[in-house]
């Protein structure tokens, strides 16, 4: 069958089947866990992964406390198949890294009562060195991940063929994996091509919106895809255009890609300085405002007390959670950097960030009740969700606080 014709059957059915494909029953709420791309690599310039690292990644997911609050995804990226095929034309892991296999792993995983998956390509190679894509061999990818009980498939958007679209490929991969009968994730690795939020929640569960995450506040786009940039600060007025509550649903996450959350602490590349612990905090606080997953691709082994009280807020975390399964959108803007947004809960509460993307200097920001929807005069209660503590609005008819560069309030506000 064509890619032509499989795309058109994947839209007659979810048109009809509101359940089929990204309501496989995985994904109800944005995922959360941790991905290979910037543990024991420098976000894939070595491309490496083995067996040992990941085994002992979902251990200390386990010990650290992680799982229990949610990140229960374990997922390698492009660094773990071998560069050809097998005898009878299925993908087969890198032996000396992974010389166990990929079941024999995905049973480990699971014994610890954690979630497996791992990258693949719409295209003839990944983006990687090369390795086999799986363009033209959906099926029996599909089955060869459903054989390893593999729960989550990332496919990435490289070396693909010009006379298909992004959607067509896309689909025809959606189908394989379900056509297996086992449920398994599926996250659309398109960079955010051919406005993929119209239509990314009909074929997969998670979709990404723009260009590769890179660990820095400011970085222009090097990489392809759409965006305003690579950086943190260019991600978050990228998804203020976008508006994500326009496009955010069950099922169906908007994905800005990978937290970077402290990857290197007071270290400098060159004339560029990685995130450091403000960044990292507005970074975990928009990514939770969004709905957005959670995927940590910084090593969550013997982390520092600071990264430990970002990565572990339960609060924000449970901001991110929440089931009215929405998002935040930017309410107020301001020339000077000073920034509102506002995302509904389901207890009728309102998450809030104040945000300041200056470089230097601090912000006064203010949040009206009328703001949210409420009258000036509304009785309201408080919490600052990072010093976890309750405030009282030190305005009549609002709250303001100083914030400083880069930096973030977030509060969880209620109408009494």
């Amino acid at each position: 069958m064509s890619g032509g014709i499989l795309a058109a059957v994947l839209v007659l059915l979810v048109s009809s089947t509101p359940t089929y494909s990204y309501n496989n029953g995985l994904a109800e709420r944005p995922p959360m866990g941790w991905n290979t791309w910037c543990t024991d690599d420098l976000c894939g310039v070595l491309d490496r992964c083995t067996e040992k690292e990941v085994k002992s990644i979902a251990d200390a997911l386990v010990d650290s406390g992680m799982k229990d609050l949610g990140y229960e995804y374990v997922l390698l990226d492009d660094c773990w198949a071998d560069h050809n095929r097998d005898a009878e034309g299925r993908l087969q892991p890198q032996p000396t890294q992974f010389p166990s296999g990929m079941k024999a792993l995905a049973d480990y995983i699971h014994s610890k009562g954690l979630k497996f998956g791992l990258y693949t390509c719409v295209g003839t190679y990944t983006c990687k060195q090369k390795r086999p894509g799986s363009y033209n061999h959906w099926d029996i990818d599909a089955q060869t991940f459903a054989d390893w009980e593999m729960d989550f498939v990332k496919a990435d958007n490289c070396f693909k063929p010009d006379n298909e679209t992004e959607f067509d490929l896309y689909s025809n991969f959606s189908v394989a994996l379900n056509a297996t009968g086992r449920h398994m994730l599926f996250s659309l690795c398109e960079w955010g091509e051919d406005d993929v939020w119209k239509w990314g929640a009909e074929v997969g569960q998670m979709y990404r919106v723009q260009a590769d995450h890179l660990p820095f506040w400011r970085f222009p786009a090097k990489s392809a895809g759409v965006g305003y940039g690579q950086g943190t600060k260019d991600i978050i007025e990228w998804m203020a255009d976008l508006q994500p509550s326009k496009w955010t649903q069950q099922y169906g996450w908007m994905d800005p890609d990978f937290l970077m959350t402290l990857f290197l602490e007071n270290y400098t590349i060159g004339d560029w300085t990685p995130m450091d612990y403000v960044d990292s905090r507005t970074e975990f606080s928009f990514w939770a405002l969004w709905s957005s997953p959670m995927i940590l691709a910084t090593d969550p082994r013997n982390m520092s007390e600071a990264k430990k009280s970002i990565v572990m807020n339960e609060e924000v975390i449970a901001v991110n959670q929440d089931s009215l399964f929405t998002s935040g959108d930017r309410i107020w803007n301001n020339t000077d950097g000073a920034q509102v947004w506002d995302r509904p809960l389901a207890d009728g509460s309102h998450a809030v960030i104040l945000y300041n993307s200056a470089d230097k200097v601090n912000a006064t920001i203010q949040v009206t009740w009328d703001m949210l929807g409420w009258p000036d005069s509304a009785v309201v209660t408080m919490r600052d969700l990072w010093a976890h503590a309750d405030v009282d609005p030190n305005l009549s008819d609002g709250h303001q606080a100083v914030v400083g560069p880069h930096d973030v309030a977030m509060y969880r506000v209620s109408k009494q």
